[in-house]
């Protein structure tokens, strides 16, 4: 599909057809998926998936275009906050996923593994925190140096949970390499871009 067509698809309209698409696989793993057990953990994998390209994208958006200004990037800065929001909206599935493989018996799931469900459950906190923040109304009530520490944070927090998560997971399979590859290469770009006007900064102190 070209790009040009893509593009169009902007703004709300974005989200809409983003989250369908994901509500359209989530439905299609339920219904052709069997036992339940087995489409709950497919979802949470397929979800994960999902969540990691739409974060990446929202992620890498400027840094890209600080970097190298094409029309992608400029469209992906743009579309930012509902690749985002479309981010929240496929874990949001991911975190149902969690819940029905977790209904048996939730006590037994979250004394598995301590350490991970709490820094999960930061995660997941932090990434709805930025989603409802994102909303016109409630972002013009807060202190812009508070919507941005939040936004900030949460970034930052969920950019950590995928790269402990598949980089840790590379040596129970090179399949993982992908994934791994992916969030590490949106922190790269970000590191760039930070290095690179920091440079121009000290650069412009100098001239002066």
């Amino acid at each position: 599909m070209p790009f040009g067509y893509v593009a169009r698809v902007t703004g709300p309209r974005l989200l809409v057809a983003l989250a369908l698409a994901i509500g359209v696989m989530c439905g299609a793993i339920v219904a052709l998926v069997a036992p339940w057990d087995v489409a709950a953990h497919a979802v949470v994998r397929w979800t994960a998936r999902v969540s990691l390209v739409l974060f990446a994208a929202a992620y890498a958006a400027r840094p890209l275009v600080q970097l190298r200004p094409t029309p992608l990037a400029k469209w992906l800065l743009r579309e930012r906050k509902w690749l985002g929001l479309a981010f929240a909206t496929s874990h949001a599935a991911h975190l149902a996923g969690i819940v029905a493989i977790a209904s048996p018996d939730f006590g037994a799931f979250l004394r598995a593994q301590p350490p991970t469900n709490a820094i999960a459950a930061a995660t997941f906190l932090l990434l709805f925190a930025m989603a409802f923040t994102s909303i016109d109304a409630v972002k013009a009530r807060m202190s812009a140096r508070t919507w941005k520490l939040l936004h900030r944070t949460g970034m930052h927090s969920a950019w950590i949970s995928f790269a402990a998560t598949y980089t840790g997971a590379v040596v129970t399979s090179p399949f993982y390499a992908v994934p791994a590859a992916i969030v590490l290469g949106a922190g790269a770009l970000r590191g760039a871009a930070f290095l690179r006007a920091r440079r121009r900064v000290a650069a412009a102190r100098a001239a002066a």
